[in-house]
């Protein structure tokens, strides 16, 4: 073999034993243009998410905002029984859905009046409740408690406002009460005795908080000059002291609540020598107490009285306070008013039945 052939042969064998060469730098980008596929499903993920969120938050928006507040919804699903002359079928009832509202009562302090027994004087005798309504408004107008009474009143009780009078507002000027009234207000209740109670019973009602303060009646903002069937002139404030000869001798000034100390009975009288009776009667009329009471002053002035009877005395829901005097005459209760005690000491009725 010459020589020549030998090299070729040996330069053939190194080459087949050599490894494979580098890829040149051309080819590089062709490795890096494949990591777009890597990333892709982490791409995808993102923007699917994105899109979930934008379609969630319109959703969530339109479904829960603004929405009022509720006290409870309830679903509920209920069988259906149907009865006829045929056989007895029950059917799978249709669930609904129910939402409370919430309820809100609000406390009215008025004044009522109650006919006296054994009385020669014949005037009413004013007495006070706390009302419950419900209502919306926190400052519900005693005439609207009243409207919510209309028929249902306390026992033993009665109203001489027409149903057609209104306190329309009531403001404080530094003097006196303002109590602007609608126009029926003018035309009072009908006789001299009933528009005097009605008179009475406002401005009772009108100074519940305040017994001391007077009241200054208008209507469209102007004084009234003419009230009632006597035509009565109310352009100067009036007060509980003003009408004193058109109420009974016997009053109640303030609702009979009980305390820790047990149940006050505060009221004004103007009865012989200052003395007075109070009974607690049961819810059949029996008579479970009897005790004297004071005024600060009788015998042809008015004083005031209160006095405290004790819890384990009265029932409420049943039992009543009766007050009165003996006839200084034959010693018969005379002037007698009956008040009774509400279960839990409260009246409540309805402006929504």
């Amino acid at each position: 073999m010459s020589y020549e052939k030998k090299m070729r042969d040996l330069m053939a064998r190194l080459t087949s034993m050599s490894p494979e060469p580098p890829p040149y730098p051309e080819e590089t980008p062709m490795a890096r243009h494949q990591e777009p596929s890597r990333r892709r499903p982490a791409l995808v993920f993102v923007g699917a998410a994105v899109l979930v969120i934008a379609l969630a938050v319109p959703l969530l928006l339109f479904t829960g905002g603004g929405q009022p507040d509720v006290i409870a919804t309830t679903t509920t699903t209920v069988p259906v029984t149907t009865t006829t002359a045929g056989p007895t079928t029950t059917t799978e009832g249709e669930t609904s859905t129910t939402v409370a509202a919430l309820p809100v009562w609000s406390h009215a302090g008025l004044f009522l009046y109650q006919s006296p027994e054994s009385s020669f004087g014949g005037n009413p005798a004013m007495v006070p409740v706390i009302l419950e309504v419900d209502s919306m408004d926190p400052d519900i107008v005693f005439t609207d408690a009243l409207a919510a009474l209309g028929s249902n009143l306390p026992a033993g009780l009665a109203n001489a406002i027409p149903a057609g009078v209104s306190v329309l507002s009531t403001q404080t000027d530094g003097q006196a009460i303002v109590a602007d009234m609608n126009e029926a207000f003018l035309d009072g209740a009908g006789g001299l005795l009933a528009d005097m109670t009605m008179l009475n019973q406002l401005i009772y009602t009108l100074t519940y908080s305040d017994p001391d303060a007077s009241v200054l009646f208008t209507v469209n903002g102007q004084p009234v000059e003419a009230f009632g069937s006597e035509g009565l002139i109310l352009t100067e404030p009036v007060g509980r002291e003003d009408f004193l000869d058109q109420v009974h001798v016997i009053n109640v000034t303030e609702p009979i609540v009980e305390t820790e100390e047990g149940w006050i009975v505060t009221g004004i009288a103007n009865v012989f020598e200052a003395t007075l009776v109070l009974n607690v009667l049961d819810g059949d009329g029996n008579v479970t107490h009897e005790e004297f009471v004071n005024a600060s002053c009788g015998t042809g002035c008015w004083g005031e009285f209160s006095t405290v009877v004790d819890s384990n005395l009265i029932t409420p829901g049943e039992s009543s306070i009766q007050l009165f005097q003996y006839s200084a005459e034959d010693g018969s209760p005379v002037d007698v008013i009956t008040v009774a005690i509400p279960p839990e000491g409260i009246w409540r009725t309805s402006l929504n039945d």
